[in-house]
C-alpha cells in the first residue's frame, strides 16, 4: 500500500453507522465495525466456496452465497 493511502473510507463508515443508528460513533468504533465486516465477508466467501464444491460447481454462484448467508449470519450474531 502506498504511503498516504487509507485502508478503508473511515468517514464513509462513520456516516453509514450514524445514519442507521442515529448515534454518534466513538473514536475507534468505526475501525472495529470495519474489521468485523471484513471478517464476516471472509467467512461468507469461505462458506460459499465449501457449498459450491459440495454441489459440484466450478466456482461460487449466487445460490451458494445465499445458502451460506444464513449460517454465517448466525455465527456473527452478537
Amino acid at each position: 500500500m502506498a504511503p498516504g493511502q487509507k485502508m478503508y473510507p473511515r468517514a464513509t463508515v462513520k456516516k453509514i453507522v450514524k445514519a442507521h443508528s442515529k448515534c454518534s460513533v466513538s473514536k475507534n468504533a468505526d475501525v472495529m465495525i470495519f474489521l468485523d465486516y471484513v471478517l464476516f465477508m471472509q467467512t461468507l466467501v469461505k462458506e460459499a466456496v465449501i457449498d459450491a464444491k459440495q454441489a459440484g460447481e466450478r466456482g461460487i454462484s449466487g445460490r451458494s452465497v445465499k445458502k451460506a448467508t444464513a449460517d454465517t449470519l448466525a455465527k456473527f450474531k452478537g
